[in-house]
């Protein structure tokens, strides 16, 4: 579902409509899977235009038991070849960290439970919301999505920016 050529193949906007009508567990399971698909496609860009190789090392969709086939090693591996800031780094462990708690519980986790809470407090990338406008969970729930949608933007952005300068295979 997310192995793509390019980004004109992402839907985005099928992408925001489906998470923010979702479930909180929904919204939490598929952000994570959209976010760990463009670092896949962020490393995968900037590597050697090698596909196989490339795949051996990033697994796919339908093969993740690679190296860098996990959301978390996605993550590190963006982050130490400076492919990604410090505060996405956080964020997006962060964002790894409530994806985890939503979907190893069979039930009740919602934005409203003390750790999705604490979580979603610690995220640095997000707009002011309107405290008046919300109760507690859609608070926290519009936080997790404005961090989602903010850094969506920028792993396209730099996918876009690095794509320019594709690496070749050294002969």
């Amino acid at each position: 579902m997310f192995e793509r050529k390019d980004l004109n193949e992402y839907n985005w906007e099928l992408f925001f409509e489906e998470f923010q009508e979702e479930t909180p567990r929904s919204a939490v399971i598929i952000s994570g899977a959209f976010l760990d698909a463009l670092l896949r496609d962020l490393l995968a860009t900037f590597m050697i235009d090698s596909k196989k190789d490339v795949d051996e090392l990033l697994g796919s969709e339908k093969d993740a038991e690679k190296p860098l086939g996990s959301f978390g090693a996605r993550i590190k591996a963006a982050y130490c070849l400076g492919l990604i800031n410090e505060t996405e780094y956080h964020d997006l462990k962060i964002i790894q960290k409530v994806r985890n708690k939503f979907a190893h519980k069979m039930h009740g986790f919602s934005f409203e439970d003390f750790a999705i809470v604490n979580l979603c407090n610690s995220l640095k990338i997000s707009l002011p919301v309107n405290h008046e406008q919300t109760n507690n969970e859609q608070l926290h729930r519009e936080k997790y999505i404005q961090s989602i949608a903010l850094l969506v933007n920028f792993l396209g952005a730099r996918i876009l920016s690095i794509q320019k300068d594709k690496r070749s295979i050294l002969r």
